[in-house]
């Protein structure tokens, strides 16, 4: 900001930052690129190659793992804050969702034996909650 200010006015760093009220050294300290910057934009690099590799599949957990096996140290926090500034979002998978026949969990099943007669011998009608039930207290 202060550089385009500089450029639209004429005038010298100084000059405009005492009209902003802001010391030099902020401008010159923001204009420089730190060593942690420029590390972090490489790493970001790095990071989207693997991201890319992967096809989006990869979180941060992934990828920090996946830097760790090459030699590259750093923590997760600083790969989930680069991702996030480079605007990299794995694709989650889809929650499974248990369908019932019908596809209502809340209704149960019509009850088609209420239409028949009754049965005339033992295990000739059989109802699906009934095996459940035996298989799970051991009684098949």
């Amino acid at each position: 900001m202060i550089g385009e200010l500089r450029h639209q006015t004429g005038g010298s760093v100084r000059q405009v930052c005492h009209s902003l009220g802001l010391p030099r050294s902020s401008y010159y300290r923001e204009a420089t690129e730190s060593a942690s910057q420029r590390n972090d934009r490489a790493l970001g690099d790095y990071i989207e190659i693997i991201f890319k590799k992967h096809r989006g599949r990869y979180g941060y957990r992934r990828i920090h793992s996946e830097l760790h096996d090459e030699g590259h140290s750093c923590g997760t926090s600083r790969v989930r804050r680069i991702m996030k500034a480079k605007g990299l979002r794995a694709i989650q998978p889809r929650h499974f969702v248990p369908r019932t026949s019908d596809g209502r969990a809340d209704a149960p099943a019509a009850n088609l034996l209420l239409r028949e007669p009754l049965p005339l011998r033992t295990n000739q009608v059989w109802a699906g909650d009934i095996i459940y039930v035996a298989a799970a207290k051991g009684w098949l």
